[in-house]
């Protein structure tokens, strides 16, 4: 598929921290159907789809109906939104429907995945490594990975990390503060490193490669190494919260096996196809610093 005038995107997930954004975008360059399980209320551009990704039947009757020239999937189920079962259900089976139904339309299909696929063990993965997960969520999405690939080779299916914004907080964050303003300590990983990427630098990035050819396994991640302690600390800094003595260091590997403690991301074949350049966290914190002064 070619780049269209005006293409006609469905995404799934589009009330999520991520979507909202994908659909502002998408809407600059076409028609938007942005399609939501509980939140038609939360769309922030285009046109509310009620949608289970989950159920089948649902996914190849509004995919039929609507026709989109272009699929984003973006929907997903994260550690603490749901149980093992839940995550399977919508991060494995949710996107073989999606993928299904993408291309009964000939549909452009780019799916969002992550980090958690590798083990953490032989960082930094570049785009194509094998995934390894250790835990369910883990499982759950390279089972996702494959079904969008087995189903339709053309598809990207984009590997990220970590996701912040500055004009909201991202969910990580908000539950830090939340277990904070209960008076709860807060342990910080010092020995899991990731590459946090910018929300709308990845909303971005998303946008534009449904007008490549590009197909297959794609990282996009911010150019900085963090570990999740030095991370969680600076979005904390950058919201103004106080730890009061409740934040604490500590590592991953002294408490579970299942928690990847290496996950860096190599990004630059991303930045070279796309034009972009994906900074990190300080870059990003720096320049908000710029324009408020």
């Amino acid at each position: 598929m070619g780049v269209m005038d005006r293409p006609v995107f469905l995404i799934t997930g589009a009330t999520g921290y991520l979507g909202r954004r994908v659909a502002l975008r998408a809407a600059a360059r076409g028609r938007v159907y942005a399609a939501t399980h509980r939140r038609p209320d939360e769309v922030t551009a285009g046109d509310a789809v009620a949608l289970d990704i989950g159920d089948r039947t649902a996914v190849f009757d509004v995919v039929e109906r609507l026709a989109p020239s272009v699929v984003i999937h973006a929907a997903a189920v994260n550690p603490g939104q749901g149980d093992d079962k839940a995550m399977w259900r919508i991060n494995a089976e949710g996107s073989l429907h999606v993928a299904e139904a993408a291309r009964a339309v000939d549909a452009r299909l780019v799916a969002v995945s992550t980090d958690i696929v590798h083990d953490g063990r032989n960082g930094p993965y570049a785009d194509d490594v094998a995934p390894t997960p250790v835990n369910a969520y883990g499982r759950s999405k390279v089972a996702g990975e494959a079904a969008v690939l087995d189903l339709d080779p053309s598809a990207v299916v984009v590997r990220t990390s970590l996701m912040y914004g500055l004009d909201e907080m991202d969910r990580g964050t908000a539950g830090f503060v939340e277990r904070l303003g209960r008076g709860e300590s807060v342990t910080l990983f010092s020995d899991v490193l990731r590459n946090p990427v910018s929300v709308d630098t990845l909303a971005e990035a998303l946008v534009r490669l449904t007008t490549t050819d590009h197909a297959g396994l794609l990282n996009v991640a911010g150019r900085q190494v963090l570990s999740r302690d030095e991370f969680g600390r600076k979005l904390l800094a950058y919201w103004g919260i106080s730890d009061d003595g409740l934040i604490r260091s500590g590592r991953a590997a002294d408490i579970s096996d299942s928690i990847p403690l290496d996950l860096r991301l190599l990004s630059d074949r991303a930045e070279r196809l796309l034009g972009l350049t994906f900074p990190g966290v300080d870059d990003v914190l720096a320049a908000a610093e710029v324009g408020l002064s």
